[in-house]
């Protein structure tokens, strides 16, 4: 509630400095300069007589001078009125209406409002003629000549002022249109050369993965088998990258606000299961229930795992078995008001091998540790060796229950090895190191 009402607080205050400001660069000096002129009143001797009629108009002129560049051509109307009452009521004291008028016709010139300041203009000239009739203070060749230097010179600076904000809004379109026309040139580059490295690159690939398949197909090595398994994971997830690289160029933004775990996760899964089948390996990969949405440093954590714990299996497991790799998500809700909800993101490989695991694998033991997880070896009652590596997560729930990015719930992957890149980049590495790995 708080909240809202200081936002509501500094809205309302932004809208008032918009409307003090004006829409043009030069209405703040203007205005600036009214609020100055007006605030003269309050020099001692601005009033001749203490008269409360006559210090009452006088106060209304000064106002009329602030109000002027806010209301230009009603300030002309009311001016040119109230200086012709004021001429009569007080014809030998210094009248201030006619200074409202001038500057409200200034402005007017400033907006280059050509009828509204000729209007102006013959106001001031009524007003003259008819001091000189009455043969009042501004009558005569002497208040001709002093009101007609101020109009003067105050539609001079109208007209300065008027000219400056167009040259400024003039230059302001051609720049937007030289950016507009920038832009342009940008996309219409991105296109071709996305549109060039995807037709080059994905038959690169498509190319490489064929050979793979053939291969495979004519090889009776198993370690040849194993090791066009591995390259068909590496084809495979450079597909992937290239398919990413791609959207990217295509949308203009090269940020990943967030990654969808989900199906980020089946799509990885088919790849897998695909490249251990061209290398001869049976691996099922069964992907659970998971978060649909987590965070770029997350997702890259995640297809490290997988990608690892993948090419174990293909190093490892003997031929013709049966070997799967289960992904899953327990959750868990914490916090004292329960606002806050927790999981493990949990991997288990299950593979028959030559000889049980002494120990665990050094890369993945050294990402779970990092990651605040574990990373433990064993095998099931089949004798089968087992290989499960824990993740915890963490993501808030809003206020209507919707779940908003997974996140890591720890993450010190880059201090455990101080030689690493920074955090973003050594998880996007690691993607590409984990297959070269000795476990």
């Amino acid at each position: 509630m708080t909240s809202a009402l200081d936002d509501g607080n500094r809205s309302g205050t932004a809208r008032l400095w918009q409307l003090l400001r004006g829409p043009r660069f030069v209405d703040f000096p203007i205005r600036l300069l009214a609020l100055i002129l007006g605030l003269t009143v309050l020099i001692p001797g601005s009033f001749e007589i203490a008269e409360p009629r006559y210090m009452t108009l006088l106060i209304c002129a000064y106002a009329l001078i602030i109000i002027s560049p806010f209301l230009p051509l009603a300030t002309v109307f009311v001016s040119t009125g109230l200086s012709l009452v004021f001429v009569v009521a007080y014809p030998d004291l210094e009248n201030m209406f006619p200074e409202a008028l001038i500057f409200a016709t200034a402005v007017l010139l400033s907006h280059r409002r050509w009828v509204g300041s000729a209007i102006g203009t013959a106001g001031l000239v009524i007003y003259l003629i008819t001091c000189t009739e009455l043969g009042a203070y501004d009558g005569g060749i002497e208040g001709f000549v002093d009101l007609g230097f101020g109009w003067l010179t105050y539609s001079l600076l109208g007209l300065a002022a008027g000219f400056v904000e167009l040259r400024i809004q003039r230059e302001i379109g051609r720049r937007e249109r030289a950016a507009v026309e920038h832009q342009q040139a940008v996309d219409s580059l991105r296109a071709r050369f996305t549109s060039d490295m995807h037709d080059t690159i994905s038959n690169s690939l498509a190319t490489e993965g064929a050979i793979i398949k053939a291969l495979a197909r004519g090889s009776q090595d198993l370690d040849a088998n194993r090791q066009l398994a591995e390259l068909s994971l590496v084809n495979a997830e450079a597909s992937k990258r290239l398919r990413r690289l791609v959207a990217q160029l295509s949308d203009g933004d090269d940020r990943r606000p967030r990654v969808r775990l989900q199906a980020e996760a089946k799509a990885l899964a088919a790849a897998i299961e695909n490249g251990c089948a061209a290398g001869g390996v049976a691996l099922t990969l069964n992907v659970g229930n998971l978060p649909r949405y987590a965070s770029p440093v997350l997702g890259a954590h995640f297809t490290a795992i997988m990608r690892e714990l993948a090419t174990n299996v293909i190093r490892h497991a003997l031929p013709e078995t049966k070997s799967s790799l289960t992904v899953s998500v327990e959750r868990d809700v914490t916090g004292e008001r329960g606002d806050t909800e927790a999981a493990v993101l949990r991997f288990r490989t299950e593979n028959e091998a030559a000889a049980l695991l002494s120990h665990s694998p050094r890369s993945l033991s050294r990402r779970a540790h990092a990651l605040g997880g574990t990373c433990t070896t064993g095998s099931d009652h089949q004798g089968r060796v087992v290989v499960e590596v824990t993740q915890p997560l963490k993501f808030n729930a809003s206020a209507d229950g919707d779940e908003v990015d997974a996140v890591c719930a720890r993450d010190d992957f880059t201090s455990a090895s101080p030689s690493t890149p920074p955090r973003e980049t050594n998880a996007h590495r690691a993607q590409s190191t984990a297959t070269s790995e000795r476990t």
